[in-house]
């Protein structure tokens, strides 16, 4: 079965999502097989999961990167997040499981995906027991988290300057202990995740250098606080 030995070569990875935190590596294969998982190979710029085509799976991403976006009033693509491996992606939309997606999932890369079927956990007519009731309560940790993200994202959206969106996007990032943090995305896809164009945002950006609110060293910001 192609699943057992992806789950066997990938233990490490599986060890990071949060929907398996503290569940024993050996029974890994219990838990995803009581999830129907199956596997998904996925070429760079594959799409996964179309918009308004009906939403079955949450997903476990198992290697490469998987973007999760819509399509504006304006027809421009807005980033919702993006999903490296150890990730999941999907909890809501996966216990609802709607049959018109508000969002497309596509890879960014060549990846592997391990799809798995959370209406299985309310399916049950027998009380959750064992791994069961152990995956139903990180499930319920993780859409906690994935309601505070969301929150997060709605607050920048909502601000009409993008100066504003930057500053919270930024202050909402960990920081390290010399104030910095660090933007793993790229220009674009920030862009995106913001809401607004690439050239805009470099734009802003500069224009915030100028003026000495903000020192951009590669990849890390640091942001002055007045």
């Amino acid at each position: 079965m192609e699943e057992t030995k992806i789950i066997k070569k990938y233990e490490k990875v599986l060890a990071a999502c949060p929907l398996l935190m503290g569940i024993p590596a050996s029974q890994y294969e219990e838990a995803l097989t009581f999830l129907h998982a199956k596997a998904v190979h996925l070429k760079k710029h594959e799409i996964l999961q179309q918009l308004d085509e009906p939403f079955r799976y949450a997903g476990i991403v198992l290697s490469g990167s998987i973007e999760g976006s819509f399509i504006n009033e304006n027809d421009a693509k807005i980033s919702i997040n993006r999903f490296d491996a150890g990730k999941l992606y999907g909890e809501a939309l996966g216990c609802v499981q709607p049959p018109h997606s508000p969002i497309q999932l596509e890879a960014l890369r060549d990846s592997i995906v391990l799809l798995v079927d959370l209406s299985a956990m309310h399916q049950e007519k027998a009380a959750l027991t064992g791994i069961q009731y152990h995956l139903a309560m990180n499930l319920i940790h993780g859409l906690a988290r994935q309601n505070i993200y969301q929150n997060y994202k709605v607050r920048i959206l909502s601000q009409k300057k993008l100066r504003d969106r930057i500053g919270i996007f930024l202050g909402g990032l960990p920081h390290a202990k010399d104030g910095s943090v660090l933007v793993k995305l790229t220009t674009t896809a920030m862009a995106e995740f913001l809401g607004v164009n690439r050239s805009a945002l470099s734009r802003e950006l500069g224009l915030m250098q100028d003026e000495g609110l903000l020192r951009i060293e590669g990849r890390r910001f640091f942001l002055k606080h007045d």
